[in-house]
């Protein structure tokens, strides 16, 4: 006996082309993204990265690049 979540996700499996979702459709049918999508995307992702990127690493982090900074410049002890 299957449940009724069996049933569904057995009815789902066989969609028709014309019912498929963007999630279920095939890659190579999506359409690419109009230039002012694309402008409009990079633009607000060099916006939230440049503000990432403006802001102090903190001093916990520093101290730890400075550590590995300061092993990098010391030569190798012979084992």
């Amino acid at each position: 006996m299957s449940t009724q979540n069996e049933k569904f996700n057995h009815n789902e499996s066989k969609q028709q082309p014309d019912q498929m979702t963007p999630e279920t459709a095939n890659t190579d049918t999506v359409q690419p993204l109009p230039p002012t999508a694309e402008t409009e995307i990079a633009s607000g992702l060099k916006r939230l990265y440049g503000q990432m990127l403006a802001e102090p690493i903190p001093d916990k982090f520093a101290g730890l690049l400075e550590q590995l900074a300061k092993l990098d410049r010391e030569p190798e002890q012979p084992k």
